[in-house]
């Protein structure tokens, strides 16, 4: 009896040390897993939170309707309750389908302490019962930020739970790893987990590295077992990924330069005709801002209706096309070449444009038609003539010395005239040429005076003209191109000794100053008409003074327009200032 009392005696005292030893692991246990249950429930709360924070304030601005809309969409939980809270309290929305934010209360009070915190721009928190629920609830709170502002709080409320409250399953494994646990099984859990546990540490810490886009660390793991080769897996992944990762940030890179230093512009759309890139040539080529236009509508963004329209065509047509458009912008009127296509097998793009300014192509294209039809219709009057003189000729009876002398006085009009219009025409190509190149040189006004006064001299005198040439500093030199200089003198006072009768008189001055040097010719002849005066430096145009029927008189129509042109090269500004009837003086500002 003895024997059987001390083994049951030794029985219920290991039994209640067993006891005693499973009870206080298993409190442990529970302890421990319930801490770790509320902290991994607030951390799931927190990242709940701050995405749905996100989603509203990515779709902010919003009313109540439609933020009540999203509350009960993103809550899918129905135990959990997501509450919109506007800047002043009022309930925005709220994911409980009995609850109408119209009706609530409103929320900015003292018993509310998460929103309080969340509306003065801070993060808050608070436990407490809920009055509709009656169970203990955990209420988060963070504020919804939108152009610096705290415009409204999210709030985020769950049930407060302890580990025996949760799912069957997990409540079942804290009871059977309580009735199952033993002091072998104890000491053999914590061997098991100095042998595994910290090398799947740094290999799961490596892993939420690389995750994260941290590429700087690897896993380091020495040895040759399963988990070395799983650290070195990981290692060679980190490698790849940053490598791939930096040809990816390389060819953005190289894109972006290519699409900035563009001078055509480029504008990429989605399916629903958003902007998803658009350079800065746009901006420059139709005046419009660039500031935030990536999302925006195409057509909230472009001004010109026929882009709009073009864009429409490109979004329905399966093939590229092109067009030239006219377009008015703030900086005038433009032309532009566009080309449009629908782009297969991007995941963004779905229309791209293309444009490029041809104004200045499309004004030189005209100016030359308008220069050929002018220049036709110049030399068509005195070809006309020749012809008609050449045609009288071979009728002209021998020895009729009076008629042969007048055919032939008409010829060699007309025949000058073609040679004045054929040099004009060498020196206008001349100074519009780029290959001309400005040859410039110190020249003395004083040579230059005596220059002008010596070339126009006998033709001044042969028609009773006075020509005055003067400058106050002779010695005074400016720099320029002498060729240019001579060739507006000899247009300006050719001009001026045409259009002067005979008795008047021709002057031209040097004056300097502080602003530069001034070329003044004048003129005491017919004048030009106010509504000509605009006009007098284009191509062939020749005032009502100028068509006289008088060939002596007419010029090419020519010779302001090279000195325009001729002016333009050298920099120089031109005036003219007339009066009919009292001369004309026109000049030309060098600096």
């Amino acid at each position: 009896m003895r024997f059987k009392s001390t083994f049951v005696k030794l029985f219920l005292d290991n039994l209640l040390v067993m006891a005693v030893i499973i009870t206080l692991a298993g409190l442990f246990t529970y302890h421990q897993l319930d801490s770790n249950f509320q902290r991994e429930a607030r951390q799931n709360q927190e990242r709940l939170l701050h995405f749905a924070a996100t989603y509203f304030q990515e779709a902010w601005p919003l009313d109540q309707p439609h933020a009540d809309q999203l509350c009960k969409k993103l809550s899918a939980d129905p135990s959990a309750r997501l509450t919109v809270v506007a800047a002043d309290g009022a309930v925005l929305g709220d994911s409980d389908p009995r609850n109408d934010p119209r009706s609530m209360k409103n929320h900015r009070t003292e018993d509310r302490p998460e929103v309080m915190a969340a509306l003065s721009g801070k993060n808050g928190s608070d436990e407490r019962r809920s009055e509709t629920m009656g169970v203990p609830f955990r209420y988060m709170a963070q504020p919804l930020i939108h152009n610096g502002q705290v415009v409204a709080a999210v709030r985020l409320a769950v049930p407060v739970k302890t580990i025996a409250e949760s799912e069957s399953l997990l409540r079942n494994a804290v009871l059977w790893s309580i009735l199952a646990g033993t002091i072998a099984a104890v000491l053999l859990g914590l061997l098991t987990s100095w042998i595994w546990y910290a090398p799947l540490r740094r290999i799961t810490k490596a892993a939420r590295q690389i995750a994260s886009g941290d590429l700087s660390s690897g896993a380091r793991l020495a040895g040759s077992n399963r988990l070395s080769e799983l650290a070195v897996a990981l290692n060679d992944m980190r490698d790849n990924l940053g490598k791939y990762l930096g040809q990816i940030a390389a060819q953005h890179q190289d894109f972006q330069a290519v699409l900035v230093n563009l001078k055509e512009g480029v504008i990429a759309t989605d399916a629903n005709g958003q902007i998803i890139l658009m350079n800065q040539a746009v901006g420059k080529l139709l005046s419009v801002e660039m500031t935030d236009v990536v999302g925006k509508h195409i057509q909230s963004v472009l001004p010109a209706i026929e882009i709009l329209e073009f864009f429409n065509r490109t979004a329905a047509s399966q093939t590229p096309i092109r067009d030239q458009l006219e377009i008015t912008t703030p900086a005038g009127r433009r032309t532009i070449e566009i080309h449009g296509a629908k782009i297969t097998g991007s995941m963004n793009i779905t229309c791209l444009l293309v444009m490029r300014d041809v104004t200045d192509l499309a004004t030189s294209s005209a100016m030359k038609a308008q220069f050929v039809a002018n220049a036709s219709h110049e030399l068509r009057t005195p070809l006309a003539t020749i012809r008609a003189a050449v045609d009288s000729l071979a009728s002209v009876e021998s020895g009729n010395n009076e008629e042969l002398t007048k055919l032939t006085g008409i010829l060699d009009r007309h025949v000058g005239r073609l040679e004045d219009m054929t040099k004009d025409l060498l020196d206008l190509h001349m100074v519009e040429s780029a290959k001309f190149s400005l040859r410039l040189q110190d020249i003395a006004l004083g040579d230059l005076a005596e220059w002008t006064q010596a070339q126009f001299a006998a033709q001044t005198q042969e028609k009773g003209l006075t020509l005055a040439v003067s400058t106050s500093r002779p010695e005074h030199q400016i720099r320029s191109d002498r060729k240019l200089l001579e060739m507006i003198l000899r247009n300006l006072i050719d001009n001026a000794i045409k259009f002067t009768p005979s008795g008047g008189g021709v002057e031209c001055t040097f004056d300097i100053s502080d602003q530069g040097t001034t070329l003044r010719v004048s003129d005491t002849g017919c004048g030009i008409k106010p509504t000509d005066q605009q006009r007098v430096f284009e191509r062939f145009f020749q005032g009502d003074a100028a068509r006289s029927g008088d060939s002596r008189n007419r010029g090419t129509g020519l010779g302001l327009a090279i000195v325009k042109h001729a002016a333009d090269r050298l920099g120089a500004k031109i005036d003219l200032r007339s009066e009919m009837g009292h001369g004309t003086t026109i000049m030309v500002f060098l600096s």
